[in-house]
């Protein structure tokens, strides 16, 4: 009888690359994915149905973009 059990666990992989391979890769990422999303967002903020949406959906956002303007006042 051995003093230690030895379990065999398969490691979950994509392809050859395991999650170990991916790890110093996530933080970069994610720094990435938040300014896209800023840039994405100051560029697009203009156009009414990026507007309407997404950035309408967010309850702090929700004011700043309601559109106010009375109806005589809107050119079509």
């Amino acid at each position: 009888m051995t003093a230690f059990n030895l379990k065999v666990v398969p490691q979950p992989h994509l392809g050859r690359f395991s999650a170990a391979f991916f790890r110093p890769f996530g933080t970069s990422l994610i720094g990435w994915g938040i300014g896209t999303s800023a840039a994405v967002a100051l560029f697009m903020g203009s156009v009414p149905i990026f507007q309407k949406d997404v950035l309408r959906k967010f309850p702090l956002l929700d004011k700043y973009f309601a559109d106010n303007t009375p109806d005589s006042d809107k050119p079509f």
